[in-house]
């Protein structure tokens, strides 16, 4: 853990002990009393012991507003969740029966943000959902991994300044109907900010803000960029261009072709350093963040975006851009970490 008096940064990964973002799911649902709330919004959820912490916080008293993601990839996965938690009244999953309005494909609600009231308010946001269980499916496990073991994170958010917005955010997302028309709302288009950090959400009208973030990069920045999932041609096109302007990249993905697909690492080949993380039991590398080493400054982007099309362009998600030295510091630590276990082939 790494802290300080506006964030606290949480890994899991092959290295640190399993189920350590789950187990933090679940005491801070546990530190909730009664007349508190509890508000999520999260793609995957299967973890029925988790579900059973919330039907006991709805009991003795907190206010639950659970969103969740009717239709993921693994499409059946969280359906006995979603059963388990109707009965609380606080439960709404998530359809979106119109395709984005540049895009063929149905937006997914995919950023994963936790709010809790108690002991203060305050957020968890990244990449992790509660998508374990036990006694687990390996069917399931061999389709989206097993998260509950590889790498993600997940960062505490106390700023009074951010924290009501994105709790806003949470509310919005639970009440409101859901279409193309959302990425017009103001609400969606504000930019939150507090110091030196900022946060998006999505959709947004402005789709392509990370994308104009690093193309106003200037020269002699250096990035490192964990990403998951990298299918996005205009991104790799970006990369590209970015490098012919003596940008130095590093690019770790996750190794199956599907997450990032075999012309992806043609495309970027010569233009970059790009590798592949493998473990030995298929843990999957399902951060996303980048760091940003500038020759005046630095920064760390994070938060549950893919470079997908569908993530950056239709999707609900969440994007983080913090001048904070400890998130930054916290990140590259991982990242070196992450390296390691690569250049050791685990």
């Amino acid at each position: 853990m790494y802290t300080n008096s506006q964030f606290r940064a949480f890994f899991g990964g092959p290295d640190r002990p399993p189920r350590a973002l789950r187990d933090l799911l679940y005491s801070h649902i546990a530190a909730v009393p009664a007349g508190g709330e509890i508000a999520w919004a999260t793609y995957y959820f299967r973890d029925q012991a988790l579900a059973q912490a919330l039907l006991q916080a709805g009991r003795r008293g907190v206010n639950l507003r659970l969103t969740l993601e009717a239709n993921p990839r693994s499409a059946q996965a969280n359906r006995s969740v979603i059963e388990t938690l109707r009965s609380t009244g606080g439960l709404r999953a998530v359809k979106h029966p119109w395709p984005d309005n540049l895009l063929r494909e149905k937006p997914r609600l995919h950023l994963k943000l936790y709010y809790f009231s108690h002991p203060e308010p305050h957020v968890l946001l990244g990449t992790f959902n509660p998508s374990g269980n036990r006694p687990e499916d390996p069917q399931v496990i061999a389709e989206i991994g097993d998260q509950d073991r590889g790498h993600n994170h997940l960062v505490e958010i106390t700023d009074g300044r951010l924290v009501p917005a994105l709790r806003k955010h949470l509310h919005r997302l639970y009440r409101f109907p859901h279409g193309p028309w959302e990425r017009l709302l103001p609400s969606n288009n504000r930019v939150l900010a507090a110091g030196d950090t900022r946060i998006y959400l999505f959709p947004r009208l402005r789709r392509a803000v990370l994308r104009r973030k690093l193309e106003d990069l200037p020269q002699g920045t250096r990035l490192r960029m964990a990403i998951s999932h990298l299918s996005d041609k205009r991104m790799g096109n970006t990369l590209q261009s970015l490098t012919r302007r003596g940008i130095r990249i590093e690019i770790l993905t996750h190794d199956t072709e599907r997450r990032v697909p075999q012309w992806v690492e043609q495309q970027l080949d010569g233009h970059l350093m790009f590798r592949r993380y493998r473990h030995r039991e298929g843990l999957p590398m399902h951060n996303k963040f980048i760091l940003v080493e500038a020759p005046q400054y630095r920064e760390i982007i994070f938060g549950s975006m893919n470079l997908s099309e569908r993530s950056l362009h239709a999707n609900h998600e969440l994007l983080v851009v913090s001048g904070s030295s400890l998130l930054y510091d916290a990140f590259q630590e991982r990242w070196q970490q992450m390296i390691q276990e690569t250049e050791a082939r685990l």
